[in-house]
């Protein structure tokens, strides 16, 4: 009897710790994800220096002006990445509400501005375009950030809300049956209410003249809508409605002036493989490709660019950063770089993949789609695949918003990737 006992306890001992490991090993963030994620932040600072010393100093006395803020405006990131990482179910689903309406809130405060010409305290107009609420001594806030995260939350819950919450909607808006004008609108909002919400989110972000951050939503949107669908006809019908989003994108590309003489530019790089007009809104892009070019097969050297210096200037450190990257590292840098964000693209989708349910995964798969989108599409931009924008590059543009949103998604990742390995260690 006591040597059974014996046993036993040592058994259970056993069983206790092999229970503690594993948890540990579930606990654990996804490794892969931390180091490329690290390493672009890294290799990030090192761009932006480069890319802004001599202004910085020309500007500010300050080679590390930029470089500070940016600094300051990571760890601030890292901060919400880790309050991210260690959101539960139930806080998410607060956070998403609250995201929502804030960014909601934000881009409705810019619109005096940004359309009747109202001056509005904070509200940043630059290049004609209203996209920035400034927080005096801190950074600049751009709304449209937080709405990308906000509307990728949204679409996830409300794709996969539980047939009980279906049936209690449904429920109240039967309540409405007899009312003829507001029964139907109910009905329509139930069925679209995502939509309705990118439809009218994009409709403020265009009146403060930013298309480029509505493509990232509005293919987001429709990778997770798609994603999301269970029948051909659902199918068919967010690849009719994608390709309308395209028609609406090309239309207001060459309605607004300054967009179609952008088009123009693309046009005629594309045909004579040289723009017309080398110093008007083809400047940017032009001297981005000069960089490029100038690049070869290893680069000039990190902190030789020349193109940084006098052309591309404040673009040096923004929105052609990557402009700046292959003439300093030339078209090996370049590749490592392109296959660093398709790296990052499999880990998400693989995340998404193994996610617990159906909501993690669609959350997982909008955040890795926004990143890789935007990455693939400023590249596009900067080598003039696709006309050129403001769209930043992901962990290398210098921005406030953009860092932050960007390490809250990388947070939800982590969440979601550390919840599929509980789930797993679970089931075995």
């Amino acid at each position: 009897m006591f040597g059974r006992s014996k046993k036993n306890k040592k058994r259970i001992v056993t069983t206790r710790r092999s229970a503690q490991i594993k948890k540990k090993e579930a606990d654990r963030p996804n490794i892969q994800l931390i180091i490329l994620v690290l390493a672009f932040l890294v290799a990030g600072i090192l761009m932006i220096f480069s890319a802004s010393a001599v202004l910085a100093f020309v500007r500010y006395e300050d080679t590390f002006y930029f470089v500070k803020r940016q600094l300051l405006l990571i760890v601030i990131g890292l901060v919400l990445a880790y309050i991210f990482y260690k959101l539960s179910y139930r806080s998410l689903r607060f956070v998403t509400k609250w995201l929502l309406i804030i960014s909601s809130v934000l881009l409705l405060y810019l619109i005096p501005q940004a359309v009747f010409n109202i001056e509005m305290p904070g509200v940043v107009t630059l290049n004609g375009a209203t996209r920035w609420i400034r927080i005096p001594g801190v950074f600049d806030i751009q709304p449209a950030e937080l709405a990308k995260l906000a509307i990728i939350l949204f679409t996830s819950f409300w794709l996969t809300i539980s047939d009980n919450a279906k049936n209690k909607i449904e429920k109240w808006i039967k309540g409405y049956k007899n009312n003829e004008y507001l029964h139907p609108i109910l009905k329509f909002c139930y069925k679209f209410l995502p939509l309705i919400v990118v439809v009218v989110t994009s409709l403020l972000i265009l009146l403060e003249r930013d298309l480029d951050t509505i493509v990232v939503i509005v293919l987001t949107f429709f990778a997770i809508s798609f994603a999301a669908s269970t029948t051909k006809k659902e199918s068919r019908f967010v690849l009719l409605m994608l390709i309308l989003a395209l028609i609406v994108g090309v239309g207001a590309s060459i309605i607004e002036p300054y967009r179609r003489e952008r088009v123009q530019s693309f046009v005629e790089i594309l045909v004579n493989g040289e723009p017309e007009n080398k110093q008007g809104s083809s400047f940017q892009i032009w001297n981005g490709l000069i960089a490029i070019g100038s690049g070869g097969l290893f680069g000039v050297g990190y902190g030789e660019s020349r193109q940084k210096l006098f052309f591309l200037q404040e673009a040096a450190y923004t929105d052609s950063i990557f402009a700046v990257f292959g003439e300093e590292f030339g078209l090996l840098g370049s590749l490592i770089l392109i296959f660093g964000y398709f790296y990052f693209m499999s880990l998400g989708l693989q995340i998404a993949r193994n996610a617990k349910n159906k909501y993690l995964a669609l959350i997982a798969l909008g955040i890795t789609g926004w990143i890789s989108i935007q990455a693939f599409l400023n590249i596009a931009a900067n080598l003039a695949i696709i006309p050129f924008g403001g769209m930043p590059l992901p962990f290398f543009t210098y921005g406030g918003s953009n860092t932050l949103v960007t390490l809250m998604g990388v947070g939800l990742l982590l969440n979601i990737s550390k919840s599929s390995n509980q789930e797993t260690k679970h089931s075995r």
